[in-house]
């Protein structure tokens, strides 16, 4: 083969070459600040790979004594403390004694974390003189390579705030109220040694226990700088916040040098894309800086003559050798092009006309060299386009898997098929059709198996209605356009034959309708709207259709305008926000209240949250509700709080699509972090259903939630089948019982033996539980006796606006807010199920069982000079009305629950 890479080798050398030279030649100022731009690059990436270096060696300090920190911290008893800090002597000795053992074991833990920290020289905690004027903590300083001694601890009382040169290490965390690096300064300890501290200040309960940090001496940091090779002769510096020199191979320590950079530039954090040269004893040098987390500056400096070296070279050496090679292979290409472009543009020319799907193109250059064997690929490419687009033409068209029409050309055949029936005075009609259960037939059977299910009923459709008429939509779903004379009669063939489809393992049909004399619209319409004739029939597993009719017409144009009436809606303020009092078990007060929407729209009245929830959520739209709804909370409870009234946590109702639309969790957490409440205060409502439907993907999003400070509750639990699997997978702030529980209640026994092991087994797990729907007041009583922690419904309050509680507040008539100081008690004692025998059982618990079907049970309220049973069962109530009924108060039982109260034992008698 004569290869013609020589020939396009030689034309192209020939016109880069060419190109070099005009560019250099027109550019030179162009490539010049190249060059600076380079030099500019190159030393900051030095400076940068620098500051690598030396951070990772104090990153690793600030993690040991972060690690540290976090012991002292968690370690030390906040109770006794805050007790003791402004207490009794007695008090104060008590934790003067609790401060020797914890520094102790502190100690212990912060050295083996510096065992295995490079470049420590002491280790220390010294103990706020405020806390304690006799324990001062602990000092310890290296011996050798690895050992360190015990030194007197540092008495904070003897540090002179005025004496900046060795004391800064203690006031300067303080005073921050954060981590800090501190020096390089004198440490006098050290017997003068110039140190850099990394220091904690350790606080609990608001109060400052110490000051916990670590020493590195400066040579140490000087070792990482001084060794960096910069080109030739240049080097790195490194000066202190103030500009002072703490390394450089030629300066003393200590001086502040003379440096050619703004004090603003300087005062960045690095030098950027900044170009800063100067002269020092007629040499130009170049400088680039970058900032250290110690607040150091690094300073990279080197000769721009060596910088620029490489390239100026380059420079001087291309344009005498573009100029000779341009020369010779521009009159070598004079000679060469004729002869190799005249089989090229017959193939480009050929190329067009395939491009223009011209597959008749006749392609016959028979040259033996690259044009030849590629003129022989266009042919091969040519004979396989012309095959893979009769074939594409045909997918386009067809479904893969029945071979039926897809939709796309399915509307151009109902299209045809409709014209054609109204033509011969037939009435057309669209027919949905969907597989019920197809998501459980796959889990159960295999995708496999499901797949031919589908073919099989593709092939009971075709033999009813045609193949000509009937599509396969996507996954299960067909769609038929056929005449309305004889449907019925048809469809339950089509059922009936589907019950032996595949082999009897199927599933039942559903089928809408759309009659065209209903009203004529367009086939894509049509086939919208017998699919939601279909769709009303979820939930149902037997076969069946549906014809859409004018309540569905009505609910269609709801839908519509619902979506297009959204935004005007929420800025016009159609919707509103309405609130239900969520109220603790154990004390009937309000703890929680959960926000909730209603659309009120001057043209249509009020709207059922079922009217438009739903449809927001098949648009993709909730999240512009549901945020609104969250900024509708933010500004109530600001508004509540500049009324006088107490302010509890709010939840918001949050729907599948929102985690779709966008991150819900950062726009949750950014517009409460803006609003200044805390996040605990907003708690998110997540319904069990959507939990399964991206079981993986949402249990990610529940544990953002949590880890970001919000409580995440399970609404409508008990609704589904998977409930239980949930919770052992995801943790929950609490479970929220669906409103169903309550209606069962009072159909028998079963129903609370049910709900009441449903509230042990969340007691168990530590989670709170709410009903909701609670309407009587034998409702309540039985949900306070088995533990239930809220109750929610219209025994207590419908959801009402901000308006009316402030009414009612106003009037005397609200419920009340609990005080917060009193949740966590109330909370503990509401969790208490008084039907568990397992709350008080002891050895004998079956001789109890013979005398009692349930064990009494009570909560005795203990107090100085009174006692008052607060929460009781029945069977309690019973007990003590016929042993205690007239002499109680006097009674040993009231002695020994005296007794108990006092000594936490337990009494039976």
């Amino acid at each position: 083969m004569h290869s013609i890479r020589f020939k396009t080798t030689a034309i192209t050398i020939a016109e880069i070459l060419t190109a070099i030279l005009c560019v250099f030649l027109a550019s030179f100022t162009i490539i010049q600040g190249e060059i600076d731009r380079r030099s500019v690059e190159i030393m900051g990436l030095i400076a940068k790979d620098t500051k690598k270096s030396v951070e990772k060696y104090t990153e690793d300090i600030e993690r040991s004594v972060e690690l540290a920190s976090s012991l002292a911290s968690d370690s030390i008893d906040g109770v006794l403390l805050v007790t003791a800090y402004n207490g009794t002597p007695d008090q104060k000795a008590r934790l003067d004694d609790y401060l020797a053992t914890y520094t102790a074991t502190i100690q212990e833990e912060f050295a083996t974390v510096v065992g295995q920290t490079r470049g420590a020289i002491t280790y220390y905690y010294c103990i706020n003189p405020d806390v304690s004027t006799r324990e001062h903590g602990f000092f310890y300083s290296r011996v050798g390579r690895v050992g360190y001694d015990m030194r007197e601890p540092i008495d904070a009382r003897e540090l002179d705030p005025a004496d900046t040169a060795h004391t800064t290490w203690y006031y300067t965390p303080i005073r921050r109220g954060r981590p800090s690096w501190v020096g390089p300064y004198t440490a006098h300890f050290l017997n003068e040694m110039v140190i850099d501290s990394y220091l904690v200040p350790i606080y609990k309960s608001g109060i400052l226990v110490g000051v916990l940090g670590m020493d590195i001496p400066l040579e140490t940091l000087v070792s990482l700088v001084s060794s960096i090779e910069v080109y030739d002769s240049g080097y790195a510096c490194l000066l202190d916040e103030e500009g002072r020199v703490l390394y450089h191979p030629s300066m003393k320590t200590g001086i502040v040098p003379d440096l050619p950079v703004d004090k603003a530039l300087f005062d960045q954090p690095d030098s950027g894309n900044a170009l800063i040269r100067y002269k020092v004893d007629g040499q130009e040098r170049q400088l680039s800086f970058i900032t250290l987390s110690t607040g150091m500056k690094l300073v990279i400096v080197a000769p721009t003559s060596e910088v620029n070296a490489a390239v100026r070279r380059l420079v001087t050496t291309i344009p005498p050798m573009a100029v000779g090679v341009a020369g010779f292979f521009a009159l070598l290409t004079l000679l060469l092009m004729r002869y190799i472009t005249r089989p090229l543009q017959r193939l480009t020319a050929a190329s067009q006309r395939l491009a223009a799907a011209d597959y008749e193109v006749e392609l016959n250059y028979k040259g033996q060299d690259e044009v030849g064997a590629l003129t022989a690929s266009f042919t091969t490419m040519r004979d396989q386009l012309k095959t893979h687009i009769d074939d594409l033409n045909t997918r386009i068209i067809t479904d893969d898997m029945t071979g039926l029409a897809n939709q796309r050309h399915f509307f151009t055949l109902a299209i045809n098929e409709r014209d054609r029936l109204l033509s011969q005075g037939k009435l057309p009609v669209m027919v949905y059709f969907n597989l019920m259960g197809m998501k459980h037939f796959n889990r159960q059977f295999g995708f496999d198996e499901g797949d031919r299910l589908i073919c099989a009923v593709a092939e009971v459709l075709a033999n009813e209605f045609g193949v000509g008429h009937l599509a396969r939509f996507s996954q299960d779903h067909f769609a038929v356009v056929t005449e309305e004379e004889g449907l019925d009669e048809r469809l339950e063939r089509v059922f009936e034959a589907c019950k032996s489809a595949n082999g009897g393992r199927n599933l039942p049909v559903s089928a809408g309708i759309y009659r065209n004399s209903t009203e004529e619209v367009s086939v894509s319409v049509a086939c919208d709207r017998a699919k939601y004739a279909c769709d009303t029939r979820r939930g149902s597993y037997v076969s069946g259709f549906c014809y859409f009719d004018l309540a569905m017409h009505r609910r269609v144009e709801l839908i519509r305008h619902v979506i297009d009436h959204l935004d005007q809606a929420i800025e016009e303020g159609w919707v509103k926000v309405y609130y239900q009092p969520i109220v603790r078990a154990m004390n009937g007060r309000v703890c929680d209240e959960e926000a909730l929407s209603r659309w009120i729209d001057p043209e249509r009245g009020f709207l059922s949250p079922a009217d438009f929830i739903p449809a927001l959520e098949d648009a993709g739209l909730i999240y512009k509700l549901d945020l609104y709804v969250l900024d509708k909370i933010l500004e109530k409870m600001r508004l509540q709080a500049s009324y006088g009234l107490t302010v509890v946590p709010h939840s918001v109702n949050l729907s599948r699509s929102d985690f779709d639309a966008l991150d819900i969790v950062e726009e949750i957490r950014r517009r409460v972090d803006a609003s200044g409440f805390s996040r605990d205060m907003i708690t998110i409502e997540i319904t069990e259903s959507i939990i399964g439907r991206d079981f993986e993907f949402m249990k990610e999003q529940v544990e953002r939630f949590r880890s970001l400070g919000f409580p995440v509750w399970m609404d409508d639990f008990g609704s589904g089948y998977s409930s239980l699997d949930f919770l052992q997978l995801i943790e929950f702030d609490l479970l929220k019982f669906d409103m169903s529980f309550m209606r069962r209640l009072d159909e028998g026994e079963n129903g609370k033996i049910i709900l009441t092991e449903l509230m042990q087994m969340a007691t168990a797990l530590g989670v709170d539980t709410i009903c909701e729907g609670v309407e009587t007041q034998e409702q309540v009583r039985f949900l306070q006796k088995i533990g239930c922690s809220k109750l929610q419904g219209y025994y207590y309050c419908k959801p009402i606006p901000l308006s009316e509680i402030v009414e009612r507040h106003r009037t005397g008539i609200q419920i009340g807010y609990e005080n917060p100081d009193e949740a966590d008690y109330f909370e503990a004692i509401g969790k208490v199920n008084l039907y568990d025998l397992g709350a008080v059982a002891v050895d004998d618990q079956d001789s109890l069982l013979n005398i009692f079907n349930t064990l009494p049970m009570g909560i005795a309220e203990v107090r100085e000079e009174s006692i008052a049973f607060i929460r009781s069962n029945e069977s309690f109530r019973d007990f003590m009305g016929r042993y205690f009924a007239s002499d109680l108060d006097d009674s040993d039982f009231i002695a020994h629950i005296r007794n108990c109260g006092e000594d936490g034992g337990r009494a039976v008698f």
